[in-house]
């Protein structure tokens, strides 16, 4: 009997001992992930501001030609809100950067050589005020190409260290997530032993036993909050990987955004110059050929600010809302699809109260996105649209299924991407814009379709 006891006691302290190394795996694990993710924000953030000064320094260069060129009073306005965004996004840059004395330094200089450019621009813009008979055609130019050449150059490199420095911090938390994966399997293992043995030491007593079996249920228990944990964790890392992918393709629709304006504004500007050539107003298609060039640019320029909504970190102006409430003023602004394709709508909203913190006006257009895709995914007179809420520990849950064709594999894993769209008429931004707007609210989107079985779309918010 004592050897008994005494095998109890020992494995009493086993199971102990190996639980609370598994807790302690558990919880280092989570630590090292959130502090790595919040240092992959960090560079993908100071990525975008440094994107952001070379834009504005490019508006600044093409409001003072612009203003050359029109002599209008918008472009003098255009170049001082240039300017002072120039100020605010050097003092960001400067506090993201933290202790990186060689991005310091590099901050120090570009800040010098930004006010240089801006100074030598606002010196243009006063002369010409003053004197614009002063000015020869020839000087209609950036004010110091080489000056401005050496800021983009210098934007390039800081750029480029912090891509080096966040790809580093990826390869690192991917081999993190490795280690995590093996270190959760073992202490898996570890406590199945625990299990294991106390079952057995339980089983020369009835009474024993049963107390056998309350320690295995708890094990089981904790084992799966553990595994419940790995999960979330996985989910996260996961979200990580659509916020790197949704950051490269920001990245490059600021630099198309870069290249394509300049030009455009030059072409706009040129064709209202050509109104003023003698002779030429006298031509019958020249006012016609005018209007082409100015539609056409506009286009173009809206298509690229479409882009870089879609894809942009936002500013948000969160505010307490009611979930079901959210939904019902989409469904709202639906309500025309609905009626002219009779879509049956179904309503499971949770009585629960369900309150998030969002931008209402940008999380009302996510949820209006999704409406619209499923109701043209659906047949005219037979489709059913199921809204569902429900409140899961500290997430909201909304859930949007449609009975329509569904969608392949290959579909859905391009399905965020800008520009793909099996719709003749769809331009391929509206999903991607939805997922920045819920990224963006630190939420998440994931589909589940299959062809011919319909469409689920679901959406998890953080609650109030």
């Amino acid at each position: 009997m004592m050897l008994s006891l005494n095998k109890i006691r020992l494995g009493y302290a086993l199971s102990s001992l190996l639980l609370l190394v598994s807790y302690v795996l558990i919880f280092y694990t989570n630590r090292r992930l959130q502090q790595e993710k919040d240092w992959v924000v960090t560079n993908y953030t100071l990525i975008n501001k440094l994107g952001d000064i070379k834009m504005a320094m490019s508006e600044a260069e093409s409001n003072v030609r612009g203003y050359v060129i029109n002599r209008s009073p918008q472009f003098v306005t255009g170049f001082d809100k240039a300017r002072s965004n120039i100020t605010l996004l050097h003092t960001q840059v400067k506090k993201l950067i933290g202790k990186d004395a060689a991005q310091l330094v590099n901050e120090d200089q570009l800040r010098l050589m930004t006010n240089t450019s801006l100074s030598e621009l606002s010196a243009t813009l006063d002369l010409f005020r003053a004197r614009p008979e002063s000015l020869k055609a020839s000087t209609i130019q950036p004010a110091n190409l080489e000056l401005s050449d050496n800021i983009n150059a210098l934007i390039r490199k800081m750029i480029g260290n912090e891509q080096l420095l966040m790809q580093k911090r990826m390869l690192k938390l991917n081999h993190f997530y490795s280690s995590t994966e093996a270190m959760t399997i073992l202490s898996l293992f570890m406590a199945l032993i625990a299990v294991l043995y106390a079952v057995i030491t339980f089983n020369s007593q009835y009474k024993q036993k049963k107390r056998a079996n309350k320690i295995a249920d708890l094990y089981r228990i904790t084992l799966e909050g553990n595994v419940k944990e790995l999960s979330e964790k996985n989910v996260e890392l996961n979200e990580l990987k659509g916020v790197e992918k949704l950051a490269s393709i920001g990245r490059v629709s600021r630099v198309m955004a870069h290249e394509v304006r300049n030009p455009l504004t030059n072409i706009a500007l040129a064709a209202e110059q050509l109104r003023d050539v003698p002779g030429f107003a006298k031509e019958e298609e020249a006012e016609l050929l005018i209007n082409i060039i100015n539609r056409n640019s506009a286009r173009i320029s809206q298509m690229v600010a479409d882009l870089l909504n879609a894809t942009k970190f936002m500013e948000l102006d969160r505010q307490k809302e009611n979930i079901n409430q959210l939904l019902d003023e989409s469904l709202l602004m639906a309500r025309d699809r609905l009626l002219l394709r009779k879509i049956q709508v179904i309503k499971n909203y949770s009585t629960d109260l369900c309150d998030v913190m969002v931008d209402k006006e940008r999380i009302r257009l996510a949820f209006l996105n999704i409406i619209v895709n499923a109701i043209e995914a659906m047949d005219e007179g037979g489709g059913i649209l199921e809204l569902t809420t429900l409140k899961q520990e500290d997430k909201c849950i909304v859930e949007v299924r449609d009975n329509g064709k569904g969608m392949d594999e290959d579909t859905l894993q391009n399905l965020f991407e800008p520009y793909f769209t099996s719709k003749s008429k769809g331009n391929g931004l509206g999903l991607t814009h939805t997922q920045n707007i819920i990224l963006n609210h630190k939420g998440s989107i994931k589909v589940l379709s299959e062809p011919e079985r319909g469409s689920r779309f679901i959406i998890s918010l953080n609650l109030v």
